[in-house]
Order: structure tokens, then sequence, then C-alpha cells
């Protein structure tokens, strides 16, 4: 199930994204970021953010925002993140094709 995120369930996805931030492996930003710091980059900036929670735990989450301003502006970006034990069961694809149906949603042509 998708729902937008809360304050709450990024409280609760904190250990995964700490540890993945801390991995430096996919995600270009700074391994010491703060707790606030990461809300306000992961859930506060993009235009939307949802998580995918299956049995009450949150498997994963991702953001949707526009590529770039002005010209690029109708084409969108999207972070995605997984919990480390749920990796290889096809959340990730959930998280994408649920990410293609909000772009269109909130009017992107392309991603």
């Amino acid at each position: 199930m998708f729902r937008e995120i809360t304050r709450s369930d990024f409280e609760s996805f904190w250990p995964t994204f700490s540890a993945t931030i801390m991995a430096q492996e996919t995600y270009a930003f700074d391994p010491n970021m703060t707790f606030a710091q990461s809300h306000a980059l992961w859930c506060e900036s993009p235009l939307k953010t949802y998580v995918y929670v299956e049995n009450n735990t949150i498997l994963g989450t991702y953001y949707i925002k526009a590529n770039g301003m002005g010209p690029s502006r109708h084409i969108c970006n999207c972070g995605y993140m997984v919990s480390q034990q749920t990796r290889g069961r096809g959340v990730a694809r959930k998280m994408c094709e649920h990410s293609q149906k909000v772009a269109l949603e909130l009017g992107f042509d392309a991603m």
C-alpha cells in the first residue's frame, strides 16, 4: 500500500535512510546529514514523497519532483530507497510503477 509520507513514517525509516547515505554507494548525500536535514531534503522539498507499507512496516520510500526549472520543469525526477531486508522482492519496481502514475497525475510529460 502506498501513502504520502508523514514525519512519523520518516522517523521509522530513518535507520535505513541513515545507513544508505552513510554507505555512500547510491546517493551523493552528505553522510553526516542530520535527521532534520534529511527530512527536509527527502520529505519537504520534493512535490510529493510516498512510503510503501506492508503489514504496518515501511519497506521503501520515494520522492518525486521536477528535474529542473524553466524549460525542463515538465520532466520529473524520483529518488527511491528500499530497506535492506526487503531488497529483491519487487518493492522498487512497485514504487517505480506508482511514481509513473503519480508523475502523470502531477502533469509531468517525462521521467
